[in-house]
C-alpha cells in the first residue's frame, strides 16, 4: 500500500492554467468584435436591414395620428406624406436598425457561417440553419428593436403632422 500526498491547491492551480495555456494553442478564440463584424457585413451586404421604411409605414398606418392626418387631407396625400417623412428619416435610424439585426444574427450564427452565408456559399446544412434560426433571429431583433421603431415612426408622424399646421 503506497500512500500520496494529497494535491494542493497551488498544484491544481498550476495544472489548470497548463491546460488552458495548452488549449489556446490548438483552438483559435473567436472574438466577439469578429462575429459582430462578419454580420454586419452579412447583413449590409445582403440589404437584410432595409426593409426599416416598409415597416415603418406598416406601423405607422394603423396609428390613430395616421387616420387624424388622412381626415385632414384624404388617403393618398397622408400615405404620399407618411412615407416621405419615413424615407427622410431612414437613414438617422438605418445604422442602428442593421447593428441590432447583425447582434440578433450574430447570437444565432459564428463568424464564420456569417462569412460563409456572406459569400452565398451556403452549404446545405448551413442553409438549413438560416431557415431554422430565422424565427429565433426575427424576435432578438424584435426585442432589440422596437424601441427604435417606435420613435423612427413616432418622429415621423409628428412632423408629418406638424407640417399640416405651417
Amino acid at each position: 500500500m503506497t500512500f500520496r500526498k494529497p494535491v494542493t491547491g497551488a498544484a491544481l492551480t498550476l495544472v489548470c492554467a497548463v491546460l488552458i495555456s495548452v488549449s489556446s494553442l490548438c483552438t483559435r478564440p473567436v472574438q466577439a468584435s469578429e462575429v459582430d463584424d462578419s454580420a454586419l457585413a452579412f447583413v449590409e451586404e445582403r440589404h437584410l436591414g432595409d426593409s426599416l421604411g416598409w415597416l415603418g409605414y406598416q406601423v405607422a398606418s394603423r396609428t390613430p395620428t395616421f387616420g387624424s392626418i388622412v381626415e385632414t387631407i384624404g388617403k393618398t396625400q397622408a400615405q404620399a406624406l407618411v412615407k416621405d417623412e419615413l424615407q427622410r428619416l431612414q437613414p438617422q435610424f438605418q445604422a442602428q436598425w442593421d447593428r441590432n439585426l447583425a447582434a440578433a444574427y450574430a447570437q444565432s450564427f459564428t463568424a464564420e457561417e456569417l462569412r460563409a452565408m456572406n459569400k452565398g456559399a451556403e452549404p446545405p446544412m448551413l442553409a438549413n440553419k438560416l431557415r431554422a434560426k430565422q424565427n429565433d433571429v426575427g424576435m432578438d431583433m424584435k426585442a432589440r428593436s422596437a424601441d427604435l421603431l417606435r420613435d423612427f415612426v413616432s418622429q415621423a408622424l409628428n412632423n408629418a403632422q406638424a407640417s399640416l399646421t405651417h
